[in-house]
């Protein structure tokens, strides 16, 4: 599977993009903001415990996480917005994480959407 990620700076102008896979540049200069942007299909559907572990990730990296499927969009910064975003297995969805931390936010967002981490109880 393929991703693709995109650098954009404070001028909204994009900066890199890279379609070879998750890693990012080796070196960010301090005016980029850190943004990247996957086109996704889940695997399982979110679920509130599933939306919960997302903020929580967002909240460990200090990433701010977006989510848009079809014409809806939700973030981090409210867990009502992700669930209503209603995604169920084989739906597609776009995952904008913003941060420093982005890959590590990714990496573990990933695993939720794909089903391969187990959302505690």
């Amino acid at each position: 599977m393929n991703f693709a990620y995109r650098v954009i700076n404070k001028n909204k102008n994009i900066v890199h993009i890279n379609e070879e896979g998750r890693s990012l540049p080796k070196k960010i200069n301090e005016n980029v903001q850190a943004v990247v942007s996957f086109i996704l299909v889940a695997k399982v559907k979110l679920c509130f415990r599933e939306c919960a572990e997302i903020i929580k990730i967002a909240e460990d990296t200090g990433c701010v996480v977006e989510m848009a499927s079809g014409t809806k969009s939700g973030d981090s910064g409210s867990i009502l917005s992700l669930v209503n975003l209603g995604i169920t297995a084989d739906k597609t969805l776009v995952l904008t994480i913003k941060g420093d931390r982005n890959k590590e936010a990714f990496d573990r967002i990933s695993k939720i959407i794909s089903g391969e981490a187990s959302v505690a109880s």
